[in-house]
């Protein structure tokens, strides 16, 4: 039986805490109803990387996994004066204070009113200390209000949601930490660290998701995705050996056909007009799309690291890549298809969608109904919407 949706709302807002409790009446708890059906499917994305994974150790790297946070003073290492423009482009990670919550007379009063017998004054106002100290995490606050005070799960999360509105009224305070928008950023500081520890040439990969505060979402714009990205350090090695290694990758993972540009406009951490894009052409809309990113970066770069060698990076959109792959024409529907993707059911899978809410029992009653079932049959094949009279 499907839930009433409506009313549950209707009964959360007028108490969350008892909606929550009796809702749980709806579920089964016991017996034997479901088993797995078959048809498991993999998503295009996770079958490139894994096959790409596969594909760049065959060639020589070694996959590293890269730190998910980068702090704001790694990117004006790295970007030098630009760095000012590039933070725009970034999440910045922020946390929600641990508020000093008091309890007055008023409100051990209105405790009292929710759990009449309650003298654990001095205990909660320890759970409360501890938890301004970190030793108690948020979400384990409830589950020390039931060990600690001895009460009812319901109980305490009305206490904390009626009594102590501190803790829903905090306002969260950025850091200087950002989540990576590009892997640029920690290679930097990655090979400063393998440089002393490993011999050259330094090769390395990683498939990693990426995040970057996009000015819009569009078929080729998310604010979330992932890169295949690599790194070569070692002593000698040409900006044309670059690009056809590039080019060679482009093979080794399905497109023969492929071309690279030199940027007009350099990235500060790259060396002045050595940053290239790489394209291939989408076989449906021909449209020639960029897949791929890279260069050497700037030696003042790289100073800021201790790092001597010549670098040379470069990062690929694996999602771009699956789209054009696919056939898709917009990367939303790839990746999100459950939001985008349009969907369209044949009349057979529409009818078994419609159930009857009442059925008519009175003689006219059903006479109407076959009357409307007529109709609907004779004016079947007509071109909708459509108005029938009955």
């Amino acid at each position: 039986m499907p839930f009433d949706t409506e009313q549950i709302k209707k009964d959360a807002k007028s108490s969350y805490e008892k909606a929550w409790l009796e809702t749980k009446n709806l579920l089964k708890l016991k017996g034997s109803y479901f088993e797995l059906h078959k048809g498991g499917k993999s998503h295009p994305v996770f079958d490139f990387i894994s096959e790409a994974r596969k594909k760049m150790i065959s060639l020589g790297f070694e996959e590293l996994i890269l730190p998910m946070f980068v702090e704001e003073e790694e990117v004006y290492k790295q970007y030098g004066p630009e760095a000012a423009l590039i933070l725009d482009r970034l999440f910045y990670v922020a946390g929600l204070p641990r508020p000093d919550i008091g309890i007055s007379n008023e409100k051990i009063e209105k405790i009292k009113k929710i759990i009449p017998k309650f003298d654990k004054v001095d205990v909660l106002k320890e759970i409360f200390r501890d938890y301004k100290k970190g030793e108690i995490e948020a979400d384990d606050l409830i589950e020390v209000f039931i060990e600690k005070l001895e009460v009812e799960e319901n109980n305490a999360t009305e206490i904390i949601d009626k009594i102590f509105p501190e803790l829903k009224k905090l306002k969260p305070i950025p850091t200087k930490t950002t989540l990576r928008s590009h892997t640029t950023a920690l290679w930097f500081k990655v090979l400063g660290a393998l440089v002393k520890k490993k011999k050259m040439p330094l090769q390395y990969f990683t498939i990693c998701p990426k995040f970057r505060r996009e000015q819009k979402l569009d078929a080729t714009h998310l604010y979330d995705s992932n890169t295949l990205s690599l790194v070569i350090m070692t002593e000698e090695i040409s900006l044309e050996d670059c690009q056809k290694i590039a080019s060679d990758i482009c093979e080794q993972i399905g497109f023969k056909s492929n071309k690279t540009e030199i940027k007009k406009a350099t990235s500060k951490y790259y060396a002045p007009q050595t940053e290239f894009e790489i394209f291939v052409e989408h076989p449906k809309s021909k449209q020639w799309i960029e897949i791929g990113d890279g260069g050497f970066y700037s030696p003042v770069s790289l100073a800021q690291y201790g790092i001597e060698h010549p670098v040379f990076n470069i990062g690929f959109g694996v999602e771009r890549i699956c789209m054009i792959k696919t056939e898709i024409e917009d990367i939303r529907k790839l990746v999100y298809p459950y939001f985008y993707e349009d969907i369209s059911f044949s009349d057979e899978e529409i009818s078994k969608g419609i159930k009857y809410k009442y059925f008519p029992l009175t003689e006219k009653g059903i006479e109407i109904k076959n009357t409307i079932i007529e109709a609907a049959i004779k004016h079947k094949d007509e071109t909708s919407p459509l108005e029938i009279k009955v």
